[in-house]
């Protein structure tokens, strides 16, 4: 009986788990909408200094630190979590081109490429306990979100910002510019979105894993403290 009803609680748990996390991300969708309509009714949408961008910057860079504290934290998959917090600060870099390239065009490469760099060479210091903190995210159960995220950002927001696509739908080439920047621009913060819930899983997991482990601690102390005084 005392079996069934760990089962049953343990199962109530796991669709609480699912369901919230369906409601964070419902949530999250609904926050991204507001962003990307105030760009569109803004003076100047989807420039660089409007909303969209705005947030873009602010989700990425909030995700850069989540990994790399993590990375800290998380010895089993330190040198995975490096080269993961180093990639979302490439692109960090990379969506500040626009104010970069006051200072010179494409300056932006050199900060990205020296941030790659440092990241590679910080895991590959690890190189026999790599593979084995690779397996560790790859096993990770929150890992499809970062994927989805990443392969939004590189792959679906690029084509979707093909300009050749908008030119066979729109007349306008002021339409068809406009289509262009909101659906990459919407694609990207989507993708930028769902890298951040991954960070933020990832560190809300730890924490849950260290407040079990203190109070399993405290129990056993607890028990300890028992049997000597009797």
């Amino acid at each position: 009986m005392k079996n069934a009803f760990s089962t049953d609680s343990e199962d109530a748990k796991a669709v609480f788990q699912a369901v919230r996390l369906l409601l964070v991300m419902a949530a999250g969708i609904v926050v991204l909408f507001f962003i990307f309509w105030l760009d569109a009714v803004s003076p100047c949408p989807f420039s660089e200094l409007a909303p969209t961008e705005l947030s873009q910057t602010c989700v990425l860079l909030i995700s850069a630190i989540l990994f790399f504290i993590e990375a800290v934290k998380r010895p089993d998959m330190r040198g995975a979590l490096v080269l993961t917090g180093g990639l979302v600060a490439c692109m960090l870099i990379r969506e500040q081109d626009y104010f970069l390239d006051f200072l010179q065009h494409g300056v932006w490469k050199w900060p990205a490429l020296v941030m790659a760099f440092l990241c590679v060479a910080i895991s590959l210091a690890r190189f026999r306990s790599l593979l084995s903190e690779l397996a560790h995210l790859a096993r990770w159960r929150y890992l499809s979100i970062l994927i989805t995220g990443l392969v939004i950002v590189l792959v679906y927001s690029r084509l979707l910002g093909m300009g050749m696509l908008w030119k066979q739908l729109l007349p306008s080439n002021d339409a068809q510019w406009l289509a262009k920047q909101a659906s990459e621009e919407a694609g990207e913060l989507l993708g930028y979105f769902l890298i951040l819930l991954s960070a933020c899983l990832m560190r809300f997991e730890r924490k849950r894993g260290e407040r079990v482990q203190a109070s399993e601690n405290k129990k056993r102390d607890t028990v300890h403290s028992s049997s000597i005084i009797l």
